[in-house]
C-alpha cells in the first residue's frame, strides 16, 4: 500500500541510480523490488515480528508474551529464550530466503542495494541481511513525494 510506495520513494532518494530491494520490518514484513529506473517489480508480504509473537501468545495455551530481542544463543534454555530464538532466527531466515529469491527473480543477475527499514530493521541488521538500514524511509518518502508534487 501507501507505506510500501513511500518507502520505495525514500530509498530512491537515497540511492538514485541503483536497483533496490526494500525490506520494511513493521507490523508486516514487506519486501519491495524496485529497478534503477524506478519501476516497481513486485515483492512479498509476511507477518511481522510483533504479529508473530502475538499469535503465539494469543493462540497457544501457555506461551507468554516476550520481549523481541536477539537471543544470546539459538538453543533457548527456557520457554522465553526459546520463543525469542524462534522469533528472531525464524524472521532472519525468512528475510534471507525472500531477499535471495527476489534478487534472482526480479533483478536478472544485477545486485540491488538491500535496504532495511521499519521498527525492527536495526535488530535484524545484526544478522547481516541488509546493505544499509534507514529506519524512517517511509517518512522520508512522504517528504520527497510532497517536494516533487509542489
Amino acid at each position: 500500500g501507501a507505506a510500501r510506495i513511500a518507502g520505495a520513494i525514500g530509498a530512491g532518494g537515497r540511492y538514485p541510480a541503483s536497483d533496490l530491494l526494500i525490506v520494511d520490518l513493521g507490523t508486516a514484513t514487506t519486501s519491495e523490488a524496485v529497478s534503477a529506473n524506478r519501476e516497481n517489480l513486485g515483492g512479498a508480504i509476511a507477518p511481522g515480528l510483533l504479529v508473530s509473537m502475538r499469535a503465539l501468545e494469543q493462540n497457544t495455551a501457555r506461551l507468554p508474551k516476550v520481549e523481541i530481542v536477539r537471543p544470546g544463543e539459538t538453543c533457548g534454555r527456557s520457554t522465553v529464550e526459546s520463543i525469542q530464538s524462534g522469533l528472531f532466527w525464524g524472521h532472519v531466515g525468512m528475510v534471507r530466503e525472500i531477499r535471495d529469491r527476489l534478487i534472482r527473480e526480479c533483478f536478472a543477475g544485477s545486485t540491488p542495494v538491500v535496504v532495511g527499514t521499519g521498527g525492527f530493521a536495526g535488530l535484524l541488521n545484526e544478522a547481516g541481511v541488509f546493505d544499509a538500514v534507514h529506519p524512517d524511509l517511509a517518512l522520508e518518502g512522504v517528504r520527497l513525494a510532497q517536494e516533487m508534487n509542489q
